[in-house]
């Protein structure tokens, strides 16, 4: 008899197998319990890798078609557009200049608010600088007001 209750004996190959489905699992478990999802720069490698063994193969034949030179142009094109996916990815989390801007003023006037004595003025802008690493990215320092006429560089 054909079907009924009875599947006869267990699938070892394809893509049906129980061991193929427990390997797919495992796989899809990992890909889950990934801590950045988002992050694409693996796959980027591996398409950078893909590309460069391909050339490296060709390198040498005097003969390349049509077929393979497009073949070239896809991957290099495929490969822009994951660039730019990742890149519009990190600027929709980027912090922008004018909201660096309006933070960096948002504390110059709350040191200025809170902090009377101008020696813990200088203190705390010397440490937040070290903190952030300002010396280390801008050669321009920041300045904070210690009092209504002398700023602190």
């Amino acid at each position: 008899m054909h079907g009924g209750t009875n599947p006869g004996r267990p699938i070892i190959h394809g893509r049906y197998s129980v061991k193929h489905r427990e390997s797919l699992h495992n796989k899809m478990q990992e890909f889950l319990d990934d801590p950045a999802p988002a992050n694409l720069m693996g796959e980027l490698a591996v398409q950078r890798a893909f590309l460069q063994d391909f050339l490296e193969k060709l390198y040498g034949d005097d003969k390349i078609d049509v077929k393979t030179t497009n073949h070239v142009f896809d991957m290099t094109e495929a490969i822009s557009r994951l660039v730019e996916r990742i890149t519009r990815m990190l600027n929709q989390t980027a912090v922008t200049q004018m909201e660096i801007t309006f933070l960096q003023a948002t504390i110059t006037n709350l040191i200025v608010k809170y902090i009377d004595d101008p020696d813990k003025r200088i203190a705390f802008v010397a440490e937040l600088r070290s903190a952030f690493g300002a010396d280390r990215q801008s050669n321009r320092p920041a300045s904070i007001t210690t009092s209504s006429t002398q700023p602190v560089e």
